[in-house]
C-alpha cells in the first residue's frame, strides 16, 4: 500500500489546482499590438429578407504577416444580423450576414484585441436601386383606354433589383375617383387618368419589373393631349414617360 505524506497530498492538491486554473482562464487569441484589420464584403448588395453576404476579416500583424490561426475577430453590424465571432485561418476570418427584412445600409466592422477595422457598407434590400427605366404600351391611346406600364429596376451595376415597391402615379390634374393614395414621386394623377394600383406599391418580380395600368376616361372627340405617368422606387429613386391620348 501506498503511503502518502502530508507534504505528497499537498503537492497533488496544488497541482490539481493549477490544473483547473489552466483551464478556466485560458486567454482568448487575439491580434497583437499594432496589427491591422480589413473587411470585405461579397456581395455588397443583398434583398431586405434573408439576402446572405460573405464578410471576410483579413488581420494582418505590424510586420505584415498573417496572425496566427484560431486569431479570434469579432463582428458588428447596424443593421440585420452577423456571426458574432470568427477564427482566422491564414490570416483571414469569415462569417456570414444576413438581413432581416429590413432595408437601409449596413455598416460592418470587426474587432480583434486592439485592431478595429473600417466600416464594410452593404446595401441592403430597397435602398439597392439606383435607376428606374418606365416604358408604357402603347403610349398613344386611340381607340384604347389602358396602357400596360412597366418599370425596370437597376442597381448602380445595372442588375436588376428583386422585390423593391415601386409606385406609379400620373402627373398634373386632379385626382380621378377612386382617389389613389399619395404616392412618393411627386405630382397627383390627372382628372381624367388614373393608375390601377391606385397609389399602392407594386413589387418587382425577379427581374427587377414592376407592372401598372394607365386607365383614361378621356373623351375620344376631344382634341388629343398628353399625360406623363411615373415611377417611383422608396429610396427616391424615378423616372417618367408620355402617353398621348387621341
Amino acid at each position: 500500500m501506498t503511503r502518502l505524506t502530508l507534504a505528497g497530498v499537498r503537492g497533488k492538491a496544488l497541482l490539481a489546482v493549477v490544473g483547473v486554473l489552466h483551464l478556466t482562464c485560458q486567454s482568448i487569441l487575439t491580434a497583437p499590438v499594432d496589427s491591422t484589420i480589413t473587411v470585405i464584403a461579397n456581395p455588397l448588395f443583398v434583398e431586405a429578407h434573408g439576402g446572405v453576404s460573405v464578410v471576410s476579416a483579413v488581420v494582418t500583424e505590424a510586420i505584415g504577416t498573417p496572425v496566427a490561426d484560431g486569431t479570434v475577430v469579432q463582428f458588428f453590424t447596424t443593421l440585420g444580423r452577423i456571426e458574432e465571432q470568427g477564427r482566422t485561418n491564414d490570416g483571414v476570418a469569415r462569417v456570414n450576414f444576413v438581413s432581416d427584412s429590413r432595408s437601409g445600409v449596413a455598416q460592418v466592422t470587426a474587432i480583434s484585441g486592439p485592431a478595429v477595422s473600417e466600416a464594410v457598407e452593404i446595401q441592403v434590400g430597397s435602398v439597392r436601386p439606383a435607376r428606374v427605366i418606365v416604358t408604357a404600351s402603347p403610349n398613344r391611346l386611340t381607340d384604347s383606354r389602358t396602357a400596360q406600364v412597366l418599370a425596370i429596376v437597376l442597381d448602380e451595376f445595372g442588375n436588376p433589383v428583386p422585390n423593391v415597391p415601386v409606385f406609379f402615379a400620373v402627373l398634373s390634374g386632379v385626382v380621378a375617383p377612386p382617389s389613389p393614395s399619395p404616392a412618393p414621386g411627386g405630382g397627383t394623377t390627372a382628372a381624367t387618368e388614373f393608375m390601377e394600383s391606385q397609389g399602392q406599391p407594386v413589387f418587382t418580380d425577379n427581374d427587377g419589373r414592376a407592372r401598372d395600368v394607365m386607365r383614361t376616361r378621356y373623351d375620344r372627340s376631344l382634341p388629343s393631349r398628353t399625360v406623363t405617368v411615373t415611377a417611383t422606387t422608396a429610396n427616391g429613386v424615378t423616372d417618367t414617360t408620355q402617353v398621348v391620348i387621341n
